[in-house]
């Protein structure tokens, strides 16, 4: 049985639903991948980016005030 308190659902347009089972197939090459990995793998991309992006932001504004 799922653990509810781990897990949690979404909705999608069918457009982007259709899209999310493409990059099932296509998101890691030689390899079909589950639509929630897709998910997890896209989200967490975009949280390190956005991460790396805020660290150097902040880095660069540190230096600005020197």
């Amino acid at each position: 049985m799922t653990d509810k308190w781990k897990y949690k659902s979404v909705s999608l347009k069918n457009s982007t639903y259709s899209m999310l089972n493409d990059l099932t197939k296509t998101l890691i090459p030689g390899m079909e991948i589950s639509n929630a990995k897709v998910v997890d793998t896209l989200i967490r991309r975009e949280a390190e980016c956005s991460s790396r992006d805020n660290n150097l932001k902040e880095h660069n504004e540190g230096r600005k005030k020197i």
